[in-house]
Formats: C-alpha cells, sequence, structure tokens
C-alpha cells in the first residue's frame, strides 16, 4: 500500500466508495482535487491524480513489494525520485511511460500553480508474467530482463501519449458507469493501454531493428553472451553489462541473438532457470521454496506462476507427484 505522508491520506481519513475504489480529497490548504485508486484486480490497480496545488508538494510513498507500471500525463508535471537512486525520473504533459521499480521507498514532487491530471496502472510482477502468457517477444528485452522476478534495478520507458491512448485514458476520465459494471470497463481499458504501450516500445525497436546485419563475427559474440549467461543463471549479468562483455551495442545483441536463438535474451535465461528447477525438483533434495531462490527468483509467487505457465502445473503439485512415484 502507498502511504502519502504529506497528505496524511490513510484509509480512514479516505472517501470509500466501495472495498475496491477508494479516492482521497486533498486538503484545502494544500489545493484542490483528488487522487483515486480502482482495484481491478488482486494484483492489479488503477489511479487518477487530478489536482491542483497551492505550492510544490513532496509526497513520500513507500512500496513493500516491486510495482511495474504505466503513467499517461495529460496536464502538469511531476519529478520522482527513488531510494539509492541518483537518476530523477520527470514526467512532463503528454508523455506515458513503462517502468519498473523495487521496493523501495521513493517522493514525488508535484508543481504548483498548474492542473495535474494522470491515468496510472501498477501490477506487481506475478500478474505482469500471467498476462505475457509466455509470449516474451512482446516486451522489451530490457524490460524483461528485470520485470521477471529480480528485484535489482529499475526500468523506464518514456514516449509520447499517442491519438490511440489519449481516447483510451480519456474514457477512463469520464467512465459513465459504477459498481461492477464501472470496475469490468475500467479493467478493459487498463489493457487497452498496455497493449498501445508495449506495442510503441517494439515499434521503436523494429526501427533500429533495420540497420542491423548478422555478420560472422557477431554470430561469435552471441555465442560468447550465451555461454556467459549459462555459466550463473541464478545471478545473470544484466543486458548492458552483458552488450559490453561481448563487444555488441546492447539494441544490436538482443537483435543478433533473436536471429539465432530465435527467443529473446530474457525468454531465454527465463527458459534455463525454469528447467533448471524441474531438474531440481526432479532430483527431491530440495523443497519448492529452496528450488526458487536457487535458480534466481526471489518471490515464490512469481516462480510458481512461471512453472505453471511454462510446464503446466504448479511446481508443489509436481513434486508431489514426483515423491508419490518414488513411492
Amino acid at each position: 500500500e502507498e502511504i502519502f505522508e504529506d497528505f496524511q491520506l490513510t484509509d480512514k481519513s479516505a472517501n470509500k466508495k466501495t472495498p475496491l475504489d477508494i479516492f482521497w480529497n486533498l486538503p484545502k490548504e494544500i489545493g484542490t482535487g483528488s487522487f483515486r485508486k480502482t482495484m481491478l484486480r488482486t494484483g492489479f490497480e488503477l489511479y487518477i491524480t487530478d489536482f491542483k496545488l497551492r505550492e510544490p508538494l513532496i509526497m513520500n510513498r513507500k512500496s513493500n513489494s516491486p510495482v511495474i507500471g504505466l503513467n499517461f500525463a495529460l496536464s502538469g508535471s511531476i519529478r520522482n525520485k527513488i531510494q539509492y537512486s541518483s537518476d530523477d525520473w520527470i514526467m512532463d504533459s503528454g508523455q506515458s511511460s513503462l517502468y519498473y521499480v523495487p521496493a523501495s521507498n521513493s517522493s514525488a514532487e508535484a508543481a504548483a500553480r498548474e492542473p495535474i491530471l494522470a491515468v496510472s496502472i501498477q501490477m506487481v510482477p506475478w500478474f505482469f508474467d500471467t498476462l505475457l502468457a509466455r509470449k516474451t517477444d512482446r516486451i522489451p528485452d530490457d524490460f524483461g530482463d528485470i520485470a521477471s522476478g529480480s528485484q535489482n534495478g529499475k526500468y523506464l520507458y518514456t514516449d509520447v501519449i499517442t491519438p490511440l491512448m489519449q481516447a483510451v485514458v480519456h474514457q477512463i476520465l469520464n467512465c459513465p458507469y459504477h459498481g461492477l459494471t464501472r470496475q469490468l470497463y475500467l479493467e478493459g481499458k487498463a489493457y487497452e493501454l498496455i497493449a498501445y504501450k508495449l506495442e510503441q516500445s517494439l515499434s521503436n525497436k523494429k526501427e533500429y531493428q533495420k540497420a542491423f546485419t548478422l555478420r560472422p563475427d557477431d554470430i561469435e559474440c552471441v555465442h560468447h553472451a550465451r555461454e556467459l549467461v549459462k555459466r550463473d543463471i541464478e545471478n545473470p549479468p544484466r543486458l548492458l553489462d552483458l552488450a559490453r562483455a561481448v563487444g555488441l551495442s546492447h539494441p544490436k545483441l538482443n537483435f543478433c541473438f533473436r536471429e539465432i536463438y530465435g527467443r529473446t535474451i530474457f525468454g531465454y535465461i527465463r527458459e534455463l532457470r525454469l528447467n533448471k528447477a524441474k531438474s531440481l525438483l526432479d532430483e527431491g533434495k530440495m523443497n519448492v521454496t529452496e528450488v526458487a531462490y536457487s535458480v534466481g527468483y526471489s518471490g515464490l509467487s512469481n516462480f510458481a506462476k512461471s512453472f505453471k505457465g511454462y510446464f503446466g502445473t504448479l511446481p508443489g503439485k509436481y513434486l508431489r507427484e514426483i515423491s508419490q512415484r518414488r513411492n
């Protein structure tokens, strides 16, 4: 749960419409407007920010788990600061972003005397993983590298709000429904925004792929990259570090790896981890939690959902079946 310390916006002071739909009015001494949060599904939330401040304000927030999010800013400017990071992330009017941040404290500084209007979507990693359904070619490679369960690092891709995105954002802001109908309507619109943002990032990636050709030296570099990944699948090198190690640019390594092996580096690492996890379960010397951490997953729920998506069964059930066959 996010905590807005400056506003003291807690569930006790919130104006609740339903347990799944909560909004907070801004105190009059600070400004006018509100925040609204709608829980679409477990681990999948929609936020509407609509306010105007009298003075600049810093909002402190705490997140107890990693977050994958999308943000669509129609007006205003907000500067975001993540704990232990030297980089500021500024969201200006007309921009949309796809991001991943680890569990951490953060702050957001909102500008004064201008309307701030934005729609945001937030997901926990395991929910995003269920949306992918193993189709890892539909996400940016460097995003998949850290959104796969690792709590190390962060990711930010920012671009313009396209006309299609803007139309959906306005439909969300002007939703005419209430109760369950509203929740279902907003869930569908949230999926539309996710689809448009992912396609935007992939379209940009295709532009630089047109400039690449696969040469013998490139093939040798990609084989080297594959070997470096296989050496330590629990803690594989970040894609940027891997690209430097083999002497290719980050985009070219992504392109060449897919051309040679038919999958992204992220997808390849995921397959290695899950196949090793299955082998460890077959040995019967570890429980599910031990196996998950030994192959590099930082959370049991994300591992369980990834395992089921790949092998069609939960790891706990698979382990029980293996044990029964031995007995």
